[in-house]
Parts: structure tokens; sequence; C-alpha cells
């Protein structure tokens, strides 16, 4: 169900968003509470009766001036009804205190029925049909069924128009007849006064409202119905003898005479309650004339209490704006009272101030003494550095001298190595000269003198390598006991106060920063809490010299 009714509130937004002399479109079925739009839209379908310039504009949630705005509407949309479409409706329906009040969508859909019906109704009907027809397919099935519920909703007005009854006779019946019957001055549309009261629910005389008057009104109802009743009897007997002319002339014509006679009665009575109605119409239009004034004193005096009824709305909406004001005046009052409380927290802000300022000259003065703090670093820094070149040339120098050792090292190994092959070399020529049992055949002069000169020179070279041997090892020692410690020990001592150096310039530069950072902080909190604090002041004191004005001056007047 609220999905229905979601489209046909689309749909009616739709609707009146398609009108282009809106000053100001509804997003929404609440923007019509206030009557605007609508006025607007019944504007451009009657312009005669509407004018958009006679209601109030921009409202808000003032719902006494909506009221009033739709209380006008519904009066001009029924004045409209019942003057151009001679249509009627119960207006009453309409609830304008849900609308103006909560914007109740059911009672706006129940106003834009009606208003529906006006456009569809209307001399220009077809440019709001056409208007319809260009909407969406969904919209256009919602307004189908809007259009058949607003005209479940309409009725004839009968108003000021009499309602009149027909007393003509059957086709088939003669002029000659007629004036058999009624005479040849007969009008058959002297008894077309009758009208229907939708009102109380019977037919009463035009504009009749007395008893007296409308028993003698039935009264002559009855008799009328009695003498056409014995007018029919008449045609049938005359029918019948007309259908028996075969049994005689004579006996016709006495029938014809007795019809005559009977005619002749008829017609006397007749006459008789014509006279008796027309007494009577004169009466009812007198009635009718007084009421009528009495309807019109009426309707001036409802349009009386209607304006009454708006300037009391106004004047309830003037006193609550004056009962928020004056709730306005005792919460500045409380306001005023409490000046002296915040008075007092800024003397406390004040004081709490003046000890940040003191810590502020304190961490000044500190920082002071960061220049000297940093001459030192420099000074400090400058010290690492001749620190750390010479201990890169004693690390150059030790590196050096231990590739020296190194090569050393190789050579005696070189050396030694030598000499195992040599000495393998004599155990070889011992063990051949001793396994050599020709050393001393004759045959073989000078074969023993080979192996003794290659022992000797072989001992020489032995004797050689152990000395370059001995020379290598006491250079190894010199290089390892001499210049290699000295090295070790001086990087290890640069190395130390470079670590010391670097630790003390660490220290100093995490001091700084807390102490650069503590500044900071403590000037932007002491910043922002007196900006903070005048601004308030300021502020307070400001609206409540303005609210004071604003009182002295709703009291002067």
């Amino acid at each position: 169900m609220s999905g229905d009714n979601e489209a046909r509130n689309q749909a009616m937004v739709e609707f009146i968003n398609c009108f282009p002399t809106l000053s100001i479109a509804p997003a929404t079925v609440a923007d019509l509470d206030d009557g605007v739009a609508l006025f607007e839209c019944l504007a451009e379908i009657a312009p005669t009766f509407f004018d958009p310039t006679t209601i109030a504009r921009h409202l808000g949630d003032n719902w006494a001036l909506k009221s009033s705005n739709l209380r006008k509407l519904i009066r001009n949309l029924e004045t409209y009804y019942h003057v151009e479409l001679h249509k009627n409706a119960n207006f009453s329906t309409v609830s304008v205190s849900d609308i103006s009040r909560n914007s109740d969508p059911e009672s706006i859909a129940s106003l834009f029925e009606l208003i529906i019906a006006a456009a569809v109704k209307c001399e220009n009907k077809g440019v709001f049909v056409q208007r319809i027809m260009t909407l969406s397919h969904a919209s256009q099935m919602e307004m189908k069924n809007i259009v058949i519920s607003c005209e479940s909703r309409l009725e004839d007005f009968a108003g000021e128009q009499d309602v009149g009854t027909d007393f003509s006779d059957d086709e088939e019946d003669s002029d000659n007849e007629k004036e058999l019957v009624f005479g040849s001055n007969f009008d058959s549309s002297s008894m077309d006064e009758l009208m229907i009261d939708t009102d109380a629910g019977g037919m009463l005389f035009p504009g009749s409202g007395m008893g007296d008057n409308n028993e003698e009104f039935l009264e002559a109802i009855k008799e009328r119905d009695e003498l056409k009743k014995s007018l029919a009897d008449a045609r049938r007997d005359l029918a019948g003898l007309k259908n028996d002319q075969v049994y005689g002339a004579e006996e016709l014509e006495g029938t014809n005479k007795k019809l005559r006679t009977l005619a002749s009665d008829l017609q006397e009575r007749l006459s008789k309650s014509q006279s008796e109605l027309s007494a009577v119409e004169e009466n009812l239009t007198k009635t009718k004339r007084q009421l009528e004034d009495a309807s019109a004193a009426a309707d001036e005096m409802r349009e009386k209490n209607d304006g009454l009824a708006d300037e009391l709305d106004v004047a309830n909406s003037k006193a609550l704006q004056l009962r928020k004001s004056e709730a306005l005046i005792q919460t500045y009052r409380k306001k005023l009272q409490s000046v002296g409380v915040i008075t007092q927290q800024m003397n406390e802000l004040e004081d709490q101030s003046a000890t940040y300022l003191r810590q502020i000259l304190d961490l000044e003065v500190e920082n002071k003494q960061i220049p000297t703090l940093q001459k030192r670093i420099d000074s400090l820094q400058k010290d690492k550095a001749k620190i750390e070149k010479q201990a890169r040339e004693s690390e150059e120098n030790l590196k050096e001298k231990i590739a020296d050792v190194a090569r050393l090292k190789s050579k005696v190994g070189a050396a030694e190595s030598a000499k195992k092959i040599y000495l393998d070399e004599i155990e070889d020529l011992k063990a051949q000269q001793e396994d050599n049992d020709l050393e001393n055949d004759p045959m073989i002069p000078g074969l023993g003198l080979t192996p003794a000169k290659s022992l000797r020179e072989a001992k020489e070279k032995v004797i050689r390598l152990e000395h370059e041997n001995a020379n290598l090892k006491k250079q190894v020692a010199e290089a390892l006991s001499n210049p290699v410690l000295s090295a070790d020990s001086g990087t290890s001592r640069g190395n130390g106060n470079v670590t010391k150096l670097k630790e003390e310039l660490k220290r100093k530069d995490a001091q700084i920063a807390k102490v650069s950072s503590d500044k900071e902080k403590l000037e932007a909190y002491t910043k922002k809490t007196l900006s903070k604090f005048q601004e308030k002041y300021l502020v307070a004191l400001q609206e409540c010299k303005a609210k004071l004005k604003e009182k002295h001056d709703k009291i002067e007047q």
C-alpha cells in the first residue's frame, strides 16, 4: 500500500511541475502544504477565480498562514465548481489542519483530486489532458486512477436552478385531444417549477424550507395525479369508443358528449389547481427571495468568520513568537549571570598563562645556551674527523704491514719447501751412492766425483736457504712485534674516542630536539588557549549586548 501511495505522490508532483507558471517547483508532496503551488496551478486553470498575488509566500513553518492560504483556495475552488462547472463536492473532507500542521499526504491527495477534476472539466481541459499524456507511463496510470476517484466525488449542483417536471402528453396524442382536455390556452411549462433540495433529501419548492407550503404543494401534486389518472381513463374510454364506432353514431355522439362534459369538468378543476399553484408559487418566490437574502447574509458572516479565524491564527502565531522571545530573554539573563563565572575562569586562565610564560622564558634561556653547545659539538666533530683520519691512516699502514708479513711468510714457506726438496735429493743421492757398486771400478774413471760435487752443492744450497729462512723469520717477528701492535693500539684508542664522541653528539641532539619540540608545543598551546577564550568571551559579550538591546527595544515598543 505504501508503494502505491508513493507512486501516487510521485505522479502528483510530476503533474504539478508541468505548469510553467510555478514560482518554486515542489520536490515532494510535503512541499504542497502551504498551498502556493496549488494556487498557482489553479490560477492557470481558472484565472478569473484565482489570483496568485493574494496569497502569502515563503511561510516556512508558520502553519497559521498556511491554513489561511488553504482555506482561501478551498473557498475559491468551491465557488468555481458552483458557478462555472455547475458541480458540487464534499469539500469538508479536506483537512486543512492536517495539511498545514503535519503535511499529511492523504489530505493533500484529497485536495489534489478536486483540483484535477477542475482541470479536466474546464474550458481548456485539452491542454491539461495533453500534459497528463506527457508524463511517464506509471504516472499516467496513477493520474487515471485519480481522475476516476475524483469523478466519483462530484455531483450536479442545483444551486438556484429549478428542477422541472414534464406534463406533456404521450406522443400518440394529437393536438386536438390536448385542446379537448386542457383547452387551447394550456401552457405545458407552467408546471415546471419543481426543485431537488439535495441537502434535505426531498422534493420542495424552489428555495423552500417551510413545512406548510410543502404540504400544500404535496396536496396539489396528489390532486394533479388524480386528474392525470382520470384523464388517462377518459382517453382509454375514448379509444374504446373510437373502436366501437360501428355500433352506432348516436351512441358514439352521446359518449362524446359525456367525455366532453367530463373533460370540461377536469379542465375547470385543473384551472383551479393551477390558480392555487400560482398562488403557492408567489408565496414560494417570496420565501425564496428571503432565503437568498438570508444565504447572502450567512455567506457574509461566514467570510467574516473566516477572516476572524485567519486573524486569530496570526495572533496565535505572534503570541507563540512572543513566548519564545520571553524564553530567550530568560536564557540571556542566565547567561549574564554566568558571565561572572566566565570572568573567574578567565582570571585562572591568565594565571595559568603567566605560568606558561615563565616556562617559556626558562626555555628561551636554555635556548640561548644552544650556540655554545653547538660550537662544542662542532669542535668535537672536528676532533672526531681528525681521529677518524688517523685511524684510516693506521689501518692503511696496518694493511701494508700485514701484506709484507704475508709475502715474507710465503717466501719462508717456499724456502722450507725447497729445503725439504733438497734434503730429499740428498737422501736419494746417499742411497744411490751406497747402492752403487760401480763407484770404484777402474773402467769408469771419474764416476765417483760427480755425486760428491752434487752433494756439496746441495749442502751449500741448504745452508743458504736456512740463512735466508732465519732472516725472513727475524723480519716477520719484528714486523709483528713493533708496527702492528702500535697500529692496533692507536686504532682501538681512536675507535673508542670516536664512539664516545658519537654518543655524546647523539645525546646533545636528542636534548636539543626535545627542548625545541617542548617550546613549540607550549607556544602553540598558549596561543590557542588565549585566542579561544578571548573569542568566546568577546562573542558572549556581543550576544548579551545584542539580546539586551533587542529586549529593551521590545519593552519600549
